[in-house]
């Protein structure tokens, strides 16, 4: 896995912008963080050949591109979708349509983006642990894609 690569947040909420840089520059990551606040422009950042991103974290609801429609735009390119892994939804949505339409995605995760500072502190640096320790993503198996 691609441990060095930076950690691409996608996110158009300006405040849950500085939030997570906050929050994840106060780990101490090896890892540069790169906000896109514009969802259209995820796919062509992602898809230059010198981005090898370690983690992209995506909220679902943004305007001109959901997280959904961003995810879907992914996985219809095989070489991109193993190369946005892992693939974790943020987001303030949480009941069990949301959460379903999600996994349909081959996402690796999904987590609520909790207003309590402290819970999202713990979630995210369990996520980030998590995907430091594992040695490798599952292949790409487009099967898995909706």
């Amino acid at each position: 896995m691609k441990k060095e690569g930076p950690i691409v947040i996608i996110e158009d909420d300006e405040d849950d912008i500085l939030i997570f840089g906050e929050v994840l520059k106060s780990f101490n990551l090896p890892n540069e963080l790169i906000f896109i606040n514009d969802s259209t422009k995820a796919i062509p950042y992602l898809e230059q050949k010198h981005i090898n991103p370690f983690m992209v974290i995506s909220d679902i609801n943004m305007p001109k591109m959901s997280g959904f429609e961003l995810r879907d735009a992914i996985c219809k390119d095989p070489y991109l979708t193993q190369k946005t892994k892992p693939f974790i939804f943020f987001t303030t949505v949480g009941n069990g349509y949301t959460i379903e339409e999600a996994f349909k995605r081959n996402v690796q995760g999904y987590f609520h983006k909790t207003p309590d500072l402290n819970q999202l502190t713990e979630t995210l640096k369990e996520v980030i642990t998590f995907w430091q320790d594992i040695e490798e993503a599952e292949p790409y198996n487009p099967e898995l894609c909706v």
